[in-house]
């Protein structure tokens, strides 16, 4: 190995310890500055039963449904995105509410047989999923279930 390659590898191995190793302290002021996460699932699959009758998404789309998670700041505006998927939101807290939070959502789900988009206001009970949007055209079906949880289990 040349001299620079060493002194590279030692600067690696030197800083590696700091990086591996978090702080517990540093870990726990950071998840109670950030009380929810955002758990978003999407699926070229249906959410909800034909009928619609219940926002609850189906056992299967929550099996096959791909799965983004986010931190939640309440009062601020924000977005999670994948390659085929966006979803800008914003939380506040429901009103006389403490598990239940005003959700303001536009989405965007493309997939290589269509594309389904939304937009709308609704309230979320911690803890609870809840189908977002989606879309059926013959046998192709998309759909979008989010829910809001604690950073801690709740």
């Amino acid at each position: 190995m040349t001299a620079i390659t060493n002194s590279v590898w030692r600067i690696v191995f030197f800083l590696l310890p700091a990086v591996v190793q978090a702080d517990t302290a540093s870990l726990d002021a950071f998840l109670s500055a950030t009380p929810l996460q955002l758990e978003v699932r999407y699926c070229e699959c249906a959410a909800v039963a034909p009928d619609g009758h219940s926002p609850d998404p189906l056992p299967a789309f929550m099996d096959a449904a791909n799965e983004l998670t986010v931190a939640v700041h309440i009062g601020d505006k924000s977005f999670v995105s994948s390659q085929q998927f966006l979803l800008g939101y914003a939380v506040q807290p429901a009103p006389d509410t403490a598990n239940a939070f005003r959700f303001e959502y536009a989405g965007d789900y493309t997939t290589r047989k269509g594309r389904s988009t939304a937009q709308g206001t609704l309230i979320l009970e911690r803890g609870r999923w809840i189908s977002l949007f989606g879309s059926q055209h013959g046998d192709t079906a998309t759909g979008v279930a989010v829910r809001l949880m604690g950073t801690r289990s709740d």
